[in-house]
């Protein structure tokens, strides 16, 4: 961002005010700074942004595998639905591996996600529903049955609606994640 200001002639401030959308800057600045961020090639680091928030705009999802049809509809889905709400969707396969889905869920809370969807492998007592429970990170389940449990869970029984069960699930996590 100093880099920006110094070229656009302009303080940090009012680069960051014109990057936020402040109205309050000067039309021929908001010029100069939008310039200078094309002619140096500057990109955003949301990693700031989120530092300061204290969360990541990253959603977990762990789906069994990327062979099937179905599952790539959702998952297509559900990046649209998870994107809409200004996140970035984190996707990893469990290649139908209980361990491995843990591995994931790990990974994904090393890297802070601010919520994960799953669709376990075998149901919500693996590994990684209780590895999330202990962590106390927003989850949503999708699964084809109705399981006895206290965790947020959608259903996604055969031949289900990807987009509903997509709108569905994200609306569940955002209730426990919040907006940015």
């Amino acid at each position: 961002m100093q880099n920006v200001a110094a070229y656009a002639g302009v303080s940090i401030a009012t680069v960051s005010k014109v990057m936020q959308g402040v109205s309050t800057v000067l039309p021929e600045n908001v010029t100069k700074v939008q310039n200078a961020i094309e002619a140096l090639g500057y990109r955003i680091n949301p990693l700031g942004a989120e530092l300061r928030r204290g969360r990541r705009n990253l959603v977990g999802l762990i789906v069994p595998t990327f062979d099937d049809p179905a599952l790539a509809r959702l998952v297509m889905a559900l990046e649209l639905e998870v994107e809409r709400r200004g996140h970035v969707l984190f996707v990893g396969s469990s290649h139908g591996s209980e361990k491995r889905e843990a591995d994931i869920a790990g990974r994904m809370l090393d890297w802070r996600v601010g919520g994960i969807i799953v669709l376990p492998v075998k149901g919500q007592k693996s590994a990684a529903a209780m590895l999330l429970d202990d962590a106390a990170v927003p989850a949503v389940f999708v699964q084809a049955r109705q399981a006895a449990s206290q965790r947020d869970t959608v259903l996604a029984p055969p031949g289900f609606s990807a987009d509903g069960v997509a709108a569905e699930a994200v609306q569940l996590l955002f209730l426990r994640i919040g907006t940015p």
